[in-house]
């Protein structure tokens, strides 16, 4: 051991000096003993010591105890849009090691939604992001707040956190707000809108461009048209991120889709949340995956791709319906699943496998489908239980226990979907060009997935501690280094003069106690947990410190 002891100068100055700690720096390298010293909000210098001077006030003394420190674990990929404005998630952020978190994913985003379509996008969206909270909603039920990505950063800026915050412009969202959700090709002006909200949005301090080509109103975007809405970054280095079109039976003609976008435009690409959907594209479809995204960096692109640790994923139990019966609309999808002949039309187009859209029905069933909010009388006694399970109950068929509960719930459902495999799960996070995220959602009542609350240290206890899938360095690059890169945050790795966003834990106390059947608990284990120099985390009790600072493209 190098026992240098450090200056007077520097004892005197420090705010913190962490001690006795296995360091994991956010780089992929093995771990190392040493202590790190903080100033402010920075960390001042890094020794290979276990020493400190004597005469160091103790209450400043973070002492990890042999417990690993390491940078904050780093989420780019939640939809906490309304969360962020009330500090609704600080604490179950904090207390599962997350510093930084990112928001405004999928195209769905809660700004710019300008005043036209306002109502509309807001109620659509709402089984993800949630409902705005009520100190923003003025008496004529408008948010000012929401209108322009501006005002969004405005009122973002004004609220003061205990986590970092980004957030990126949805592309849905720009395409809605200049034409709402009607189909076919946007017009020249309204084109022209959709390239100034995305221009100001940019100006605000959007850390990038979100799209979510699965969802309405972007599925109405082919791949020419999709170039051209995205012409304002070209040549820029600002990159998108995307929810491709089908990540099922089409994933490797979708992912080919946003690589060509990609490379016309010459801008980053990062795919989101990367699976392949349905057992029978489990075990070749993820291959086939990696090849082709070996392939476009060897052509120049770009690239790289996150994904949640889990078998089930989250959205709207909209999307499970194919586009032609989504376009217009919500009060225009409740026309058709209010037809009885249109009915029988799609249950038809659900029972059967499908190039043309992802068709989870299909390929997950209904035995795989949860309804997790449910609002109405009529249904929410059943928030939780499987479509079939509902049908069951209700001594109906399943196709219309579906049609039914989006017409009863004005389509505002968020579902749970039991859809990929852990082999292939494994395989893509194993990449180097991957990081981890949690997609949590944060819908209107009902239940949350419980990835909202402990994503992150799923992974450190069952892949690292329990299963030893993953060295410990290798699992802290993919939530702090690795995960910083896609969208140049300045942020994820603990060396002198980078943000003092750090986490003591021992991994032997980590605990993840939210479940599907229980997922609002939070994660224990965190010894210390710092942002901006700031303890948001001590013995696994929250402060909310004010620390965290809005991060902007810059």
């Amino acid at each position: 051991m190098i026992t240098v002891i450090m200056t007077a100068e520097v004892s005197k100055m420090a705010d913190y000096i962490i001690c006795n700690g296995k360091i994991v720096n956010g780089k992929n390298e093995a771990p190392f003993e040493g202590n790190i010293i903080i100033e402010g909000s920075r960390i001042k210098e890094i020794t290979k010591t276990t020493e400190f001077p004597s005469d160091f006030p103790t209450e400043r003394i973070l002492d990890a105890k042999g417990g690993y420190v390491t940078p904050g674990f780093i989420d780019i990929h939640r939809h906490g849009d309304w969360q962020a404005l009330e500090n609704g998630d600080d604490e179950l952020l904090n207390r599962q090691g997350l510093t930084t978190v990112v928001n405004g994913n999928c195209g769905l985003s809660v700004a710019p939604v300008g005043t036209e379509h306002q109502k509309e996008i807001l109620g659509f969206i709402s089984s993800v992001t949630g409902n705005p909270p009520e100190k923003y909603i003025k008496e004529d039920k408008s948010c000012p707040a929401a209108e322009s990505f501006h005002a969004y950063m405005d009122a973002l800026k004004a609220t003061k956190r205990s986590v970092n915050t980004g957030m990126l412009a949805g592309n849905g969202t720009i395409r809605a707000c200049a034409a709402g959700y009607r189909t076919g090709s946007l017009t020249k002006e309204e084109l022209r809108t959709a390239w100034k909200q995305i221009e100001e949005s940019l100006d605000a301090g959007a850390l990038g461009i979100s799209l979510g080509i699965a969802y309405a109103p972007e599925f109405e975007y082919d791949e020419k048209s999709l170039i051209e809405v995205l012409s304002p970054l070209k040549d820029t280095g600002i990159p998108i991120t995307t929810h491709v079109r089908s990540e099922g039976d089409s994933l490797i003609e979708s992912q080919k889709e946003v690589l060509h976008a990609a490379k016309a435009l010459h801008i980053p690409l990062h795919i989101s949340h990367v699976k392949c959907i349905g057992k029978k594209n489990w075990g070749t479809k993820c291959e086939e995956a990696l090849r082709l995204f070996a392939q476009a960096r060897a052509e120049g692109v770009q690239l790289d791709f996150d994904l949640y640790p889990y078998l089930t994923g989250s959205t709207q139990l909209v999307h499970v319906l194919p586009p032609e019966c989504q376009k217009g609309g919500t009060d225009e999808i409740i026309r058709r699943l209010k037809d009885r002949t249109y009915r029988k039309h799609l249950t038809e187009v659900l029972k059967t496998p499908s190039d043309e859209f992802e068709n989870i029905v299909e390929l997950a069933g209904f035995d795989q489908i949860y309804a997790s909010t449910l609002h109405t009388e009529k249904y929410k006694a059943y928030a939780g239980k499987t479509i079939q399970e509902i049908a069951d109950f209700t001594g109906n068929d399943p196709y219309d226990t579906l049609y039914d509960i989006l017409i009863e719930e004005n389509c505002q459902v968020t579902m749970l979907d039991t859809i990929a495999s852990e082999e292939d799960m494994l395989h893509f996070l194993k990449d180097e060009y991957a990081n981890l995220i949690s997609d949590a959602i944060y819908p209107a009542g009902g239940k949350y997935h419980p990835r909202v609350y402990a994503a992150f240290p799923k992974v450190l206890t069952d892949y690292v501690r329990d299963r030893q899938i993953f060295t410990i360095e290798e699992a802290v690059y993919k939530m702090t280094g690795r995960a910083a890169k896609p969208l140049h945050l300045d942020r994820g790795v603990l060396e002198a003069g980078k943000a003092a966003d750090i986490n003591i834990f021992h991994l032997e106390n980590l605990k993840v106690k939210a479940d599907f059947d229980d997922p609002d608990q939070f994660c224990e284990g965190f010894d210390y947990v710092l942002t901006g120099g700031k303890i948001a985390v001590r013995d696994d009790r929250w402060t909310n410190t004010g620390s965290g600072e809005v991060l902007v493209r810059k």
